[in-house]
């Protein structure tokens, strides 16, 4: 499933090309900004991010959690759900600039005593875990997370360990998906130098810098959960992806 010159901490494979980036490194040192853009943003993702909103909100809700981890929290849009819903909050996000910057906005805004952001990589949560706080946590993966990753199984399986709920992001396979995401990538400046099925059934796209970002069927979404043993609870879709709410063993 991995290829060797594109692997998750920058560092070549077995037989993988000497100074070719990874996915991590476009995020810490720099692509994160693009592509956290709003401006950069088609006008048909607000919906879909809208929704992944409402999904955690209703999430925290319906089952109670009483902390909100966001995995590649970068601004934290989470932040307003866990406001919202008077849960704690952490974020987590591999850029240390994003991290310093999250924080300062959580003090300014007097949210220091149930809120804060920490520097970690969402394949290894045993570095930020003890950040983690309550007992019924709900671990968001947003705006397609685990497909910026060659392989999301070991992300899954990570956050598996830390136990909970947790509300999974996906792109969808359709054609005007991939479209918009094209569009999108393009717009943030990223030379995309190929595209590709997907080993989950959608579209893999790879870039300059290290980028990579991948879409999911529903079949590659059911074989992805089952792979790493979590069990789904909820799901909403939209047209270019869904959100799916599922229970960590």
């Amino acid at each position: 499933m991995e290829s060797a010159a594109f692997t998750q901490s920058g560092v070549q494979g077995a037989g993988g090309v000497p100074g070719v980036l990874g996915p991590a490194s476009f995020y810490r040192d720099g692509g994160a900004r693009a592509i956290m853009r709003a401006a950069n943003f088609p006008d048909e993702l607000l919906p879909f991010l809208q929704m992944e909103g409402l999904a955690a909100m209703d999430a925290v809700c319906r089952h109670e959690c009483d902390s909100l981890v966001e995995l590649g929290c970068y601004d934290g849009r989470a932040l307003e759900v866990a406001r919202a819903a008077g849960v704690h909050y952490l974020g987590v996000d591999v850029n240390p600039g994003a991290i310093d910057s999250l924080n300062r906005r959580i003090g300014d805004e007097g949210l220091g005593d149930r809120a804060r952001a920490v520097l970690g990589d969402a394949l290894h949560c045993q570095e930020w875990s003890s950040e983690v706080t309550g007992e019924r946590p709900l671990h968001l993966l947003p705006f397609n997370l685990v497909g910026n990753f060659t392989e999301p199984e070991k992300v899954l399986a990570g956050v598996g360990g830390l136990g909970g709920l947790a509300l999974i992001s996906v792109f969808n396979e359709e054609p005007w998906t991939t479209e918009v995401r094209r569009a999108y990538y393009t717009a943030c400046g990223i030379g995309i130098v190929e595209e590709v099925p997907g080993p989950y059934g959608g579209v893999l796209f790879r870039g300059d810098q290290g980028f990579c970002s991948q879409s999911f069927s529903s079949r590659g979404v059911a074989d992805l959960l089952s792979a790493t043993g979590a069990a789904t609870v909820r799901e909403r879709t939209h047209r270019l992806g869904r959100c799916i709410t599922v229970r960590l063993t």
